[in-house]
């Protein structure tokens, strides 16, 4: 990429093979912000099925806006037969969701867990508000989405197939959230609802914290990382 020199932009590129498709993330980083488009990254997310790109998305020029920027490619990918990108910066980050035979689902995301029964995918929000997806690996659909949760969502639990967030509150001049106690939000798998409820300290006690299987303060920003994991090289096997 001849419009990216080397004393400019760091450009990197991860390129995956995933059921009848092959994923290609591409990232042009600068290496100082500059005054010109793009100031800090610029990404490209290919799907294409055979020599034909059948998903595009381009993101001119990605802004930092004091936390994660750039496409990432999860170490802890969902079953078989889903892949997934995460874009973050913009206060819009993106969870897109890449079916083997090339359908891609465009969700609200910047971090996720996956239950432990290997059906959902949580997809919390990092923006400036409290927006929550959740993805049913299973049937293959968005099952809630929204932008207006009843609160910040400051830890998640389990508790015996449950599934609940604790709320953010500042109450001091640090500037760091604690974790309101007291009340607790719950996720209905029957109804598809958050449903708000009290909570003792010694229910919250009882309930194992949730940690999120991609969280992006964890990598590289604007940086196409390959990977290469267990699942990924059983699946290039059942794609064969």
């Amino acid at each position: 990429m001849k419009q990216y020199p080397s004393n400019n932009f760091s450009v990197s590129q991860a390129d995956i093979h995933h059921g009848d498709v092959f994923i290609k993330v591409i990232e042009a980083k600068r290496l100082e912000r500059h005054a010109e488009s793009p100031h800090f990254c610029r990404t490209w997310l290919f799907v294409n099925k055979g020599n034909r790109a059948i998903y595009k998305k381009y993101f001119d020029n990605i802004e930092a806006v004091g936390f994660s920027y750039g496409l990432f490619i999860p170490k802890v990918q969902p079953p078989y037969p889903y892949f997934t990108v995460v874009k973050n910066g913009d206060y819009d980050g993106r969870l897109f969701i890449v079916h083997k035979d090339g359908k891609v689902f465009d969700l609200l995301g910047g971090f996720y867990f996956i239950t432990e029964n290997k059906r959902y995918i949580f997809s919390h929000y990092a923006s400036d508000t409290s927006g929550l997806a959740i993805f049913d690996l299973r049937t293959g659909r968005v099952v809630f989405s929204s932008v207006d949760v009843p609160a910040y969502q400051h830890q998640w639990y389990t508790n015996n197939g449950t599934y609940f967030f604790t709320a953010s509150e500042w109450t001091d001049k640090s500037g760091m959230a604690h974790e309101t106690k007291g009340i607790a939000y719950f996720y209905d798998f029957k109804t598809h609802k958050i449903k708000e409820k009290s909570m003792s300290n010694s229910e919250l006690a009882a309930s194992k914290p949730v940690e999120y299987d991609f969280d992006p303060r964890e990598y590289e920003d604007c940086k196409a990382t390959q990977i290469k994991t267990k699942r990924n090289r059983d699946d290039d096997k059942k794609s064969k």
